[in-house]
């Protein structure tokens, strides 16, 4: 097998296995699409247990305790639909990517072979260009994601952890211990918005 061939083999081998990755990308989401509805499940649980001993302890009325949990719910539930419009579009361009891939090599191949004057050397360092260009940007787009993924699941389990803490003191849990509590997942959250606005575009 020549070199030409070889890189052929090779380009297609390539295309190949970045269409298996984007198979094992399809898995990640469906893995974070489990980790979602966990922590919605985690968050329900801890939001409704707060909610019964708050009450019961006639501390606040559960009309009351709805109203302040609404804009921590509905910050949390604009998370989870960024979260999966993250995903799905990740899930998109990394098809898009593998197709686009798979033609650019055939059709960078196609024109190498047809110019008989460039050595095989140049050809190869052409294709490694190409494949480098392609697999920065694919990098990137990873770990944008990844980092975003890592956030939000740190966000949830602070969240959870502070939440629950006030179930598992022993006591009822106060108005002003909840009160305390929504206040530091608040300022978590100030500090989070002005990298989730870097992560998102």
């Amino acid at each position: 097998m020549g070199p030409v061939e070889e890189m052929t083999h090779l380009a297609r081998e390539l295309a190949a296995s970045y269409e298996a990755r984007v198979s094992s990308v399809e898995q990640i989401i469906a893995a974070t699409h489990e980790m979602l509805e966990t922590f919605r499940s985690q968050r329900e649980a801890t939001r409704s247990g707060l909610r019964e001993a708050l009450a019961r302890a006639a501390s606040l009325r559960r009309r009351d305790f709805d109203v302040m949990m609404q804009a921590l719910l509905a910050r949390q539930e604009a998370r989870e639909q960024a979260i999966k419009e993250t995903m799905r579009d990740y899930l998109q361009e990394q098809r898009v990517l593998a197709g686009t891939l798979k033609e650019t090599l055939s059709a960078h191949l196609a024109r190498t072979q047809a110019e008989p004057a460039r050595s095989d050397a140049e050809r190869a360092r052409a294709v490694e260009e190409l494949l480098g260009g392609i697999m920065a940007r694919r990098q990137a787009r990873e770990r944008e994601v990844r980092a975003l993924l890592a956030e939000f699941q740190r966000e949830q389990e602070e969240i959870a952890r502070t939440l629950e803490g006030l179930l598992s003191n022993g006591g009822s849990p106060k108005v002003k211990e909840f009160k305390a509590a929504l206040k530091l997942v608040r300022a978590h959250h100030t500090r989070c918005a002005p990298r989730e606005g870097g992560a998102d575009e």
